[in-house]
């Protein structure tokens, strides 16, 4: 094979492993892992395609085994680590290759076992057929049926369904950044839906949300309060979209890490913006005084100013002309690959 007939292997063996694993590093470990197997053999493969696609969904499986004592213990809500390009217009099949890429659909996923997240993701996204199911994941093809029967339960009834209208995503997200920007809660409610959720995912590494928030008040109100209390200056943002969807990255000079008193502040902030007895201006005052108790621990330091990283990258789920869920992955280490 040449390198382009490698290099298209090793593309779909990552976009096998990444919706499996939700990881952008283990997934190139795993496809990078699954093509050296495929330089080794010394027979013909009929269908390398195939062949990697095997090979990179047992391999996948038996790191989901390793790490799911891992992932049990971590801090705070988890989220995959994002996928990141600039928005640009695309054919409308895309739109059903970004939903099986969704974040939404990705942290679904992590309600099933290791083996039924291959066979529902081996049908559903890459539509083999239940003997060939079978073979891969080495079940019977009675068993693969009933593993892929019990995913769809536990899933479809959660599943996302994003609106197909990508400018109209992408229109609703200005706006509903735009407003944060301003501190417009009024604009901001109206634009979320009544029941919407926030996901922010620092796993204790960065200063954001250690549990859900949910209802369009309370993250119109947190919203608002990121944006005041955001260093001035110091960030850059643009559009991209993240898995798919409409989202942002936000870059600037390297954080220090969280330091133990902003994280206590941060988390006494966030009971009183919940309780409704504090406003953006008061927040910032707040996360103020817990940077000059830590130390400045979130502010850049002079060495630093010349590594530029990504902070924060934030994704919405647009449903029915609304803003359905915000996920903000703030974990610096699933954000080093940006």
């Amino acid at each position: 094979m040449g390198d382009r007939e490698l290099e298209a292997l090793r593309r779909h063996g990552f976009g096998v492993a990444y919706r499996m694993l939700g990881s952008v590093s283990e997934a190139e470990d795993v496809a990078q892992e699954a093509l050296l197997r495929l330089t080794r053999q010394e027979g013909s493969i009929d269908e390398p395609a195939a062949w990697i696609t095997t090979v990179v969904t047992r391999l996948s499986i038996n790191v989901l085994k390793s790490a799911r004592t891992r992932r049990e213990s971590y801090v705070g809500p988890w989220l995959p680590e994002p996928l990141v390009e600039d928005p640009a217009p695309g054919p409308a099949s895309r739109a059903e290759l970004a939903d099986s890429l969704s974040l939404a659909l990705l942290v679904l996923l992590e309600r099933l076992t290791p083996v039924e997240r291959a066979a529902y993701l081996l049908r559903e996204v890459f539509g083999y057929e239940y003997a060939e199911i079978a073979a891969i994941i080495e079940q019977t093809e009675v068993n693969s049926r009933q593993l892929v029967t019990r995913a769809r339960k536990h899933l479809e009834a959660s599943r996302p369904r994003f609106d197909a209208d990508e400018a109209a995503r992408d229109a609703l997200l200005e706006r509903f950044l735009a407003a944060a920007e301003e501190g417009d809660l009024e604009a901001l409610e109206e634009l979320l839906a009544k029941d919407a959720v926030l996901y922010a995912d620092s796993g204790g590494k960065a200063m954001a949300p250690q549990e859900p928030l949910v209802g369009a008040q309370l993250i119109a109100r947190f919203m608002a309060a990121v944006a005041q209390a955001r260093p001035s200056g110091e960030l850059e943002s643009r559009r991209v979209r993240v898995n798919g969807q409409p989202g942002r990255v936000v870059r600037g000079p390297a954080e220090r890490p969280l330091g133990e008193a902003e994280r206590l502040a941060a988390e006494k902030a966030l009971a009183l913006l919940k309780s409704g007895d504090v406003d953006a201006k008061q927040l910032d005052t707040l996360m103020q005084d817990a940077r000059d108790a830590g130390g400045g621990s979130t502010r850049p330091v002079a060495q630093e100013q010349a590594e530029v990283r990504v902070w924060s990258v934030l994704t919405v789920d647009v449903v029915e002309g609304r803003i359905q869920a915000v996920r903000i992955v703030r974990n610096p280490d699933k954000l080093g690959h940006l």
